[in-house]
């Protein structure tokens, strides 16, 4: 009998230009690995990203985590069997989200440790948001796992973070901020570090792997993974 894949619900529109990348690498990673005509079972909840980010900015983490939880409840009763949560800054509210449903929750910094492990870098930068770099939730999580990680000057983080916002958010992307970009990793290269995590699922869309001269984890790649190994079980 031939397999199907077990549903996936995404919480996604974190902003929809990788949200649309997370779907379209689900679909086409299923497609790869079961053949024919097959595609991604999803359930997708969608956001007006302009509504995050004002709750963001304001640190509304609980109207956030409230927010996240209740629409994981959501699709969990359609079917979902295992929640992604389609923002590296939103896992700062992973815990509330997890505890809201009883089907697996696929942590995205969880899939990025793996990554690291095999790959054998003890200390990698981190690039992502403002909030991604600043508040330890995300340093502590790879803390736990072994892995240490490096954060850029406070001028370099507010560059970042403007780069997520006012241009990757708005789907404009310009070589001089994937060169500013380089030089920052260049920057914590020299202060040890052996690799580098693009902690934002929308820096993908600017940095590449062959962008950077060492490791390149791409978190919405390896959360995509993650996915389809309990979507469709490992390869």
């Amino acid at each position: 009998m031939e397999s199907s894949p077990r549903r996936l619900g995404l919480l996604g529109g974190m902003t929809w230009e990788s949200s649309v990348l997370y779907e379209r690498l689900l679909n086409e990673g299923t497609r790869d690995r079961l053949g024919g005509a097959h595609s991604a079972d999803l359930v997708v909840r969608s956001y007006d990203f302009q509504e995050l980010a004002d709750a963001s900015s304001a640190g509304d983490w609980i109207g956030l985590g409230d927010r996240f939880a209740t629409d994981a409840a959501l699709l969990e009763s359609a079917g979902a069997e295992a929640i992604l949560l389609c923002a590296n800054t939103m896992h700062k509210v992973a815990d509330r989200v997890s505890s809201a449903v009883s089907v697996p929750f696929l942590h995205i910094v969880d899939a990025t440790a793996d990554a690291i492990s095999a790959a054998g870098p003890k200390t990698v930068a981190l690039l992502g948001t403002a909030y991604t770099m600043r508040d330890p939730f995300y340093r502590d999580h790879l803390n736990s796992r072994g892995i240490a990680a490096l954060v850029p000057d406070e001028a370099d983080i507010a560059a970042i973070h403007a780069i997520i916002y006012d241009e990757l958010a708005k789907g404009v992307f310009l070589d001089e901020s994937r060169k500013r970009l380089q030089r920052i990793v260049r920057d914590l290269v020299g202060k040890g570090a052996e690799g580098v995590i693009a902690g934002c699922t929308e820096i993908p869309l600017l940095l590449r792997a062959e962008d950077v001269d060492l490791p390149y984890f791409d978190t919405l790649t390896l959360h995509v993974q993650a996915a389809l190994d309990f979507s469709l079980g490992s390869p």
